[in-house]
């Protein structure tokens, strides 16, 4: 089967190591909006349908570092609507917001978390308003988001802000050492597309989508990679449904040199030399 946009592959659990858990947690629910799915005294894990693991925020008592790994985690929400009552919810509560803009795909909101990993939520267009070119790559702009539109068409505003249990994980913004690199070795393995590539940033996708990851360099060539355990970016998680396809990138992942640190029958984790670790998971068809 494919996913959406004629993918073969969707995104799962994004899993961060925080500093901590407690104020995390806090502001994950209670600031974005997501549910608890499940917590013990070192890790909480979050949802929006009360079911899918979405978020998981790890305690780490290791001293944060900087180096590559996540540029920001972005939450997909189903429509304007509901990108609306996420902006009037953040402004209402006097949450920074780093920027908002409209990239032609997708209307997006940008903000940070209290330990800096990157934010974004947005909202995808109808795909009569992407600029899909013959190649197949989906050009994206950044242009102002029109906030006060998205505002004025709220009717009813609820007490209590949630995300809609609708949301999804839409795409995972890396930060690495060479961005056009890390496009390409991701692109073969996990047999993605390139959608948009410019000198210092690369976005990638399978089938149809604009991206599902995307690669930037603009913190520069000398940062070391991730330490496994320090706060920050933990792990991505990518899902097959056809084994077959799970099997092509197991062994393309071996062919272009992307280590292999773990493997089982349905599962196999991958970290690059940026430190970031994949997690590869063959789920069953649904």
């Amino acid at each position: 089967m494919t996913y959406a946009y004629h993918s073969n592959i969707r995104l799962g659990l994004v899993s961060l190591m925080v500093n901590q858990l407690d104020k995390m947690t806090d502001f994950y629910t209670k600031t974005i909006g997501f549910s608890i799915l499940n917590q013990t005294n070192h890790k909480t894990v979050l949802t929006t349908d009360g079911q899918t693991a979405f978020l998981e925020l790890v305690q780490s008592q290791s001293p944060r570092q900087i180096t590559y790994g996540l540029y920001h985690t972005a939450i997909l929400v189903p429509n304007r609507y509901d990108l609306g009552l996420a902006l009037h919810h953040l402004i209402s509560n006097g949450v920074p917001l780093e920027g908002a803009a409209d990239h032609g795909y997708s209307e997006a909101i940008y903000l940070s978390d209290p330990e800096g990993n990157g934010i974004e939520i947005y909202r995808d267009k109808e795909t009569s308003y992407w600029d899909i070119r013959e190649d197949g790559r989906i050009i994206g702009v950044t242009e102002p988001m029109d906030a006060q539109s998205m505002l004025d068409s709220l009717s009813e505003i609820p007490a209590h802000f949630k995300l809609s249990e609708k949301t999804i994980l839409g795409h995972v913004h890396l930060s690495v050492k060479d961005a056009l690199s890390s496009s390409q070795l991701y692109q073969k393995v996990f047999d993605m597309g390139d959608k948009m590539t410019i000198p210092t940033a690369s976005w990638i996708a399978s089938g149809q989508y604009h991206h599902h990851l995307a690669f930037n360099h603009w913190a520069g060539p000398n940062l070391k990679a991730h330490p496994v355990g320090i706060p920050g970016l933990n792990f991505i998680t990518i899902e097959f449904s056809d084994s077959i396809l799970f099997a092509a990138s197991l062994k393309k992942a071996s062919l272009y040199g992307l280590p292999i640190v773990e493997k089982s029958e349905n599962q196999f984790t991958l970290q690059d030399s940026d430190g970031i670790v994949t997690k590869v998971i063959l789920v069953s068809k649904t």
